[in-house]
């Protein structure tokens, strides 16, 4: 024999019940059964919501009745026509039972726990007259049972604890014979003066598991719209996963700490029968669900230390204080005691070794109260002194993370609260139990879903993701795109790693999509802007949908992006920029950045700043760390001008150079924007600063190469006509070079606190002499690389060496995030 229960949601139409009768009518086949049901979804809501405002004397507890009996009145024609449906008056008698019990309810405006638990039976005891008799016309002999006659609680009619002595003999004695079909009411129980009591919300899952305890069942089967227990709240993770086995006790664990699926008491009765409980999806009842025993077997797939997390999203904490506590017996049965005669329950329980504090975390309808109770117990500690008022924080969640394997198991706890960290998740309690199955942590309620998701993928997934905001859309961010596109495939499979690019905006448009943008079609998901408020609103919305594993990419080259790194880096939210007007701008907004880095978790990398592609502040940061000292960095940091002076070497003339530079795209829109070397003299910046040096950009002494006739208002075509005016100077120059075994190149060099960049005669043996095309080249002259300076030297320009770059940071970042 089995006990099948059906939850609310799977009773919630006539189709639905139609479904639920299959599988009733599939499984006596083979066995005998008990079926217990509860209200028809959403109907213990609208009682609920009548009867509070029936007590507030509010005549619109008529129109939830209304609804009420329209629902179920559907439901009727619906399965048995209109012609039968006439011919059931127990529909009306009922409602018109329930009318009078609201009716009263609201000329006394009050309501007791005892007139809300008869109010909320109405539920069961319609669903299972409607169940009961669709069974009975569709061939499955079957009676309604009231649970009422067999399930015996004490006098807290809205959370009754049940006479498991004397319900026994009840459910003994009425359950000599199934036949014909049992259909129970769940949830409702009787008081031993009749009076109506329920087991509280979610209690017909108790109701099977007390009959199935009782009549010593096979199993208790709880169909629900789930296919089982899943490692989290698939609504809330997306990565959840179906858990096929668990033990009695992490169900129980999982249960009071926040999971919907089973009610929290449910697991006691046959537990201690020994009987195992599954969780059945009624709308997919092939899928094999999550099977509830003495012990769970390992699956392929799952964590070998924790078996699930879970949530309660609405929690307050109350903290009692003071140093007048210390070493003073009885102070926590004082406060427990003085919670417990007020029916105020308390989910989490926190206590400072040092025994000045207790934190307990309390649903929000009960803190006042809670708040009230207890300083009138402490009143005169309080009015000593020697105890605080009692604090109250509001808006916070409680998570917890449960399985029976983390007894004993080094590192969960690290790597628990390293994960979260990582993330920017504030840690404000821990409790753990002595058996080490349960560690429950309250956060900033705004925190859960990122806190949930993150934990999850910590331990149960070998795929890591991070999630990509990308500002700007021009040809760096394009090739980053397509970079990006390419390789995630590969990534996934070799690194375990998904980049997910969750967002794009430019100054007229963008998206936002969390589960990720295709990357193929990207153009199309970019929409106009409905607001104008530029970087600071993407900003908002990123902050807003608060991912774990968040990495913001600066692809433009904007001074208002920059000036948002802070913002960003404080939120814990990860940076990698090929944008300099940050860490080349003003000292207080580099300054700002530092100090914003400092204080958060949050990783921020800049390497294409300097060298596109080339590692060229790693290697500093490396020397630098290592304790070797920095005599001098020189060089040709600047990709444009490396192919100037390169093809001039060859012989060709300065002006018609330039052009063919910016034909090829190696520079600005605007030449002069290169050839002024303010972008070669940031990048020098950028390198003293990280030497430690209090640098603005006009400390940078800078050569620039736009003749002073062409530096006013010109269009770039005629700034190109007009600097042939200077082609025949390079053509003396150069040759003036080569007569004494030189050349000439716009070099920078960094020494001693002095930066300074321009044109320079260099050996035509030394390395800037030998660059080709685009190359840039870094020579670091250092205490152990004094007789033979270190040389960085590869590409410098372009939007596929820079997005390469880019892609790179992105992927240091990802590992120390994942």
């Amino acid at each position: 024999m089995r006990v099948f229960k059906f939850g609310g949601s799977s009773i919630a139409s006539a189709a639905k019940i139609g479904n639920v009768a299959g599988i009733i009518s599939k499984e006596l086949e083979r066995s005998a059964l008990i079926v217990v049901v509860s209200a028809i979804g959403k109907v213990t809501d609208l009682l609920a919501e009548a009867a509070a405002l029936a007590g507030k004397g509010d005549a619109a507890y008529r129109e939830k009745l209304d609804a009420i009996a329209s629902l179920h009145g559907g439901i009727i024609r619906e399965l048995f026509g209109d012609a039968a449906a006439a011919e059931e008056p127990w529909l009306a008698d009922l409602m018109a039972e329930l009318n009078d019990v609201l009716h009263g309810v609201f000329l006394l405006r009050e309501l007791s726990g005892k007139s809300l638990a008869l109010v909320l039976s109405y539920g069961e005891r319609l669903s299972c007259r409607i169940v009961s008799r669709y069974l009975h016309v569709s061939g499955t002999p079957s009676e309604c049972v009231d649970a009422r006659q067999l399930i015996v609680t004490d006098d807290n009619h809205c959370f009754a604890k049940v006479d498991r002595l004397a319900t026994g003999k009840l459910i003994h004695e009425r359950f000599r014979s199934l036949d014909p079909l049992p259909v129970v009411t769940g949830f409702i129980a009787s008081a031993p003066d009749g009076s109506v009591t329920n087991l509280g919300r979610g209690g017909s899952d108790f109701t099977a598991t007390i009959l199935g305890a009782a009549l010593h069942a096979e199993e208790v089967w709880i169909w629900t719209d789930v296919d089982g227990f899943y490692s989290a709240d698939p609504k809330r993770v997306p990565d959840a996963r179906v858990i096929p086995e668990i033990s009695y006790a992490e169900a129980m664990e999982l249960s009071h700490a926040g999971a919907k699926v089973l009610h929290p008491l449910a697991v006691q009765p046959v537990m201690k029968a020994g009987i195992a409980l599954r969780i059945k999806n009624s709308f997919n009842p092939g899928a094999p669900g999550t099977r509830i025993g003495h012990e769970a077997a390992s699956a392929e797939g799952l964590p070998g230390t924790v078996t699930g997390l879970t949530s309660i999203n609405h929690v307050v904490l109350l903290s009692l204080s003071g140093s007048g506590m210390a070493g003073v017996p009885g102070t926590a049965s004082r406060l427990f005691t003085c919670l417990a005669h007020h029916a105020i329950n308390i989910i989490f329980i926190s206590q400072a070794s040092s025994e000045q504090s207790i934190s307990l975390a309390i649903a929000p309808g009960q803190a006042s109260m809670a708040k009230k109770v207890l300083e009138e117990e402490f009143a005169r500690e309080i009015e000593e002194r020697r105890i605080d008022p009692v604090s109250i924080r509001r808006s916070l969640a409680m998570v917890a993370v449960v399985g029976n394997k983390m007894s004993g198991h080094p590192g969960v706890s690290a790597q628990l609260f390293e994960t979260l960290g990582k993330n920017g998740v504030n840690v404000i309690a821990v409790a753990q139990g002595a058996n080490e199955m349960n560690i429950s942590l309250v956060i900033d309620s705004a925190d859960e879903d990122k806190a949930l998701n993150c934990i999850h993928e910590s331990f149960f997934l070998s795929m890591r993701k991070v999630h990509v905001f990308i500002a700007g859309t021009g040809t760096i961010a394009k090739s980053l795109i397509s970079q990006i596109r390419q390789h995630r495939a590969t990534l996934q499979k070799e690194m375990a790693l998904d980049v997910v690019v969750a967002g794009l905006a430019n100054t007229r448009s963008m998206c936002i999509d969390p589960a990720g943008i295709d990357l193929e079609h990207w153009h199309d998901s970019l929409k106009p802007r409905e607001s104008h408020e530029g970087i600071g609103h993407y900003i908002r919305l990123i902050q807003e949908q608060n991912l774990h594993n968040t990495i913001v990419v600066d692809c433009t080259a904007s001074k208002h992006v920059a000036e948002s790194y802070p913002e960003l880096l404080r939120a814990n939210i990860s940076v990698a920029t090929a944008n300099k007007l940050g860490m080349a701008g003003a000292w207080e907004l580099y300054a700002e950045i530092m100090e914003a880095l400092r204080s958060s978790n949050a990783k921020f990398l800049y390497e294409t700043n300097v060298g596109a592609g080339l590692p060229v502040i790693n290697t500093l940061n490396d020397l630098k760390n290592s304790g070797d000292k920095i005599v001098c960095i020189e060089g040709v940091l600047s990709g444009t001008l490396s192919f100037i002076f390169n093809e001039l070497r060859k012989g060709g003339r300065f002006s018609e150079i330039v052009r063919k530079a910016k034909e090829a795209g190696y520079t600005e829109p605007d030449p002069r924007d290169d050839l002024s070397g303010a972008d070669f003299a940031r990048k020098l910046l950028i390198l003293g600063r990280e030497l430690g040096y209090q640098l603005e950009y006009a400390d940078v002494e800078c050569q620039s190469l736009v003749p002073e006739a062409l530096r006013g208002e010109m269009t770039p075509a005629g700034f190109l006509d007009g600097l042939s005016s200077i082609d025949e100077w390079y053509v003396a120059e150069m040759a003036s070079a080569a007569s004494e075994g030189m050349t000439i190149a716009y070099t920078g060099e960094l020494r001693d606190g002095k930066a300074k960049v321009g044109l320079k005669r260099v050996p035509l043996e030394s390395p800037v002499a030998g660059l080709n095309g685009t190359e840039n080249l870094v020579v670091f002259t250092t205490g152990r690389y004094l007789k033979t300076p270190l040389v960085v030297k590869g590409p410098g320009a372009g939007g596929e060496v820079t997005a390469g770059g880019v892609f790179a940071d992105i992927l240091r970042i990802a590992s120390y995030l994942v």
